[in-house]
Parts: structure tokens; C-alpha cells; sequence
């Protein structure tokens, strides 16, 4: 028997028409990315799932909001982008200091992604530890193209700037991660992939 999913618009068409636990649909589909995301970018699992969470109830709280000009993903991921900054921010201000909780990548739980296919345990930690020392910017940018695999023109969707601004910034935090990693023993292999 073949069972068409639901399509995100007529999740979001159910939600807006009373239905809210319609909304775990949508939680199901993208939380895990959106997880992701900010554990990548933020380094810390503690903090990546509170700002998750504010990130499902922000768009929940702004549904109407979505006009269906891009795909729901791309909106979700701006608005997660915008919400992961700030949660880095305000832990920056709070604590002084750039996060790295010690994350350990493994424990993700994360699909198989090309990246990770191509990774051993060694060549993954040393990634995760120079990932750890990029901008908060820098990070995301390289998790959102390599990590989430979106294209130069889903990215400017989501962080609101030109595909040229985008292939710009994604060159420097490329730059800036192989000069980064250049003094890990095994920094020639990993710049390869990058």
C-alpha cells in the first residue's frame, strides 16, 4: 500500500486551522536538524536543546507568518540560525568566554552524512576540537554547507545575505579552517575533504 506523507503546507494548513497537535509533525520532521545545527554551532548539548525547543515554540508562536515564498526547512533554518546566534551570544555575554562544552560529536546520534562517511574516530576528533576554536559565523556557515549539506542559495535564504556575500564568507571560514588545521598531524588529509 503506498501512503503519501503529508506535505509540511498542509501541516502548517492544519495547525493554522485549530489543529495544534498537528504541530508534532513538523517536530518530528526537522527537530533532529535542527538539533544539529545548534549543537554544531553552539557546542554545547545542554544549550542546543533549550534553544531547539525556543526555536519550535518562536515558530510556532509565528506560523501565520509563513507566506510559502521558500520551503518551510529554509524558513525553519532561519529562523533556527537567528535563535542559535542569540543563544551564543547571550552565552558569551553571561559567561565571557566563546562555548565548547566538551562535545563529543559521536554521541550525536546524526545521520550518515557524506562527511561522516568519510571520517575515522582520530580524524573526527580533531576536526571537532579545530571546528570548536571557528567563530560562532564561521561555524555555521561551514555546518550548514558541509555538515547539513544545503546549497549556497538555501544558506542565503537562511542567513539573510547575497549567494556572493554567502560564497565569500564560506571561502574565509574554509581559509581559516585549514590554516587551523595545518598544525594537526592530521591536517593534510582532513584539508582535502574541505
Amino acid at each position: 500500500m503506498n501512503v503519501n506523507p503529508v506535505s509540511d503546507s498542509e501541516v502548517i494548513s492544519d495547525v493554522l486551522a485549530g489543529n495544534s497537535r498537528a504541530y508534532a509533525v513538523l517536530i518530528s520532521r526537522y527537530q533532529h536538524m535542527v538539533f544539529t545545527l545548534a549543537v554544531r554551532m553552539l557546542g554545547n548539548r545542554e544549550l542546543a536543546e533549550e534553544t531547539t525547543q525556543d526555536v519550535f515554540v518562536k515558530v510556532y508562536n509565528s506560523l501565520e507568518k509563513f507566506r510559502g515564498e521558500s520551503k518551510f526547512s529554509t524558513w525553519l533554518y532561519r529562523v533556527a540560525y537567528h535563535r542559535i546566534l542569540d543563544a551564543s551570544r547571550r552565552e558569551t555575554r553571561q559567561t565571557g568566554d566563546f562555548i565548547s562544552g566538551g562535545l563529543d560529536i559521536r554521541s550525536l546520534g546524526t545521520n550518515e552524512s557524506t562527511w561522516d562517511c568519510l571520517m575515522t574516530k582520530e580524524r573526527r576528533d580533531i576536526l571537532v576540537s579545530v571546528l570548536a576554536q571557528l567563530s560562532t559565523e564561521e561555524n555555521s556557515i561551514i555546518s550548514l554547507y558541509y555538515l547539513q549539506e544545503m546549497s549556497v542559495k538555501e544558506i542565503s535564504e537562511i542567513i539573510n545575505l547575497g549567494q556572493s556575500a554567502v560564497k565569500v564568507r564560506l571561502f574565509r571560514a574554509r581559509e581559516h579552517l585549514r590554516s587551523l588545521l595545518e598544525g594537526t598531524t592530521q591536517g593534510a588529509l582532513l584539508k582535502t575533504y574541505i
